[in-house]
């Protein structure tokens, strides 16, 4: 009998297989997990506005991942070191933050700014990351030579899917920020990646956006190097 049973079992698998609908089943289940995942980042920290946003982030029981600027992790160690005990992931966002000096001249301008990045981040906080966000985004700035060096130095890169603008509204209109994230969520697949930056406006707005993530199902997740994804305009594959 118990063979019988097992004979059966495995005739029902090869005809589920063979037809496609066990491994379709698989691949949804698979894609509407994913598709609720979040990944909340800030830009151009740490700063003033870093700690409020890390007490929040603990308050909520989330975590985001920060791109910071060479000089700002010189003068912040503390900060960073916080970022990363608490669980958040410390990613490179260049030394001088400048058009001319990263996308004009040399292409291998974006790569060295980085590097010295990394190199200050691996000496304060004995974190080695290799986790890129170009400034003002990959389109159009990172041509194909630029991106070359970039990976050439073993970097990833990664942009955004919902620009949230709270450089522009964080002082004046900070609720805008928060309409921003929810309109950006509709009709989108994730993971879906949120651009904040360290301001003001983005701290006062966060517990309401964590909040609003939370009771809609989204799952916020921290970059991971183990399980890199691919987010960048260009959608090179190295990176």
């Amino acid at each position: 009998m118990f063979k019988k049973t097992v004979t059966v079992f495995l005739a029902m698998l090869l005809i589920f297989s063979s037809t496609g609908l066990f491994s379709a089943n698989v691949t949804h289940a698979a894609e509407s997990k994913s598709s609720k995942v979040v990944y909340l980042t800030f830009d151009d920290g740490p700063n003033q506005y870093t700690p409020k946003i890390l007490d929040i982030l603990k308050r909520k029981k989330a975590h985001a991942t920060f791109f910071m600027i060479e000089g700002n992790i010189k003068q912040n160690p503390k900060m960073v070191k916080r970022i990363i005990s608490e669980g958040n992931y410390p990613a490179l966002h260049s030394v001088s933050h400048n058009v001319q000096k990263l996308y004009r001249g040399s292409s291998n301008n974006v790569a060295i700014e980085m590097e010295k990045t990394r190199q200050t981040l691996l000496r304060v906080s004995g974190f080695n990351s290799k986790l890129t966000r170009a400034p003002y985004g990959s389109k159009p700035y990172m041509k194909k030579p630029l991106r070359d060096a970039l990976a050439k130095k073993g970097f990833k890169m990664w942009d955004w899917d919902i620009d949230t603008l709270d450089w522009k509204y964080n002082r004046t209109q900070p609720r805008v920020i928060t309409s921003r994230v929810k309109s950006g969520l509709k009709g989108k697949k994730g993971p879906i990646v949120i651009l904040f930056h360290d301001s003001r406006g983005t701290a006062q707005q966060l517990p309401i956006i964590i909040d609003y993530l939370k009771k809609n199902g989204y799952k916020l997740e921290v970059y991971n190097p183990k399980h890199h994804i691919v987010k960048n305009f260009w959608n090179d594959r190295r990176f």
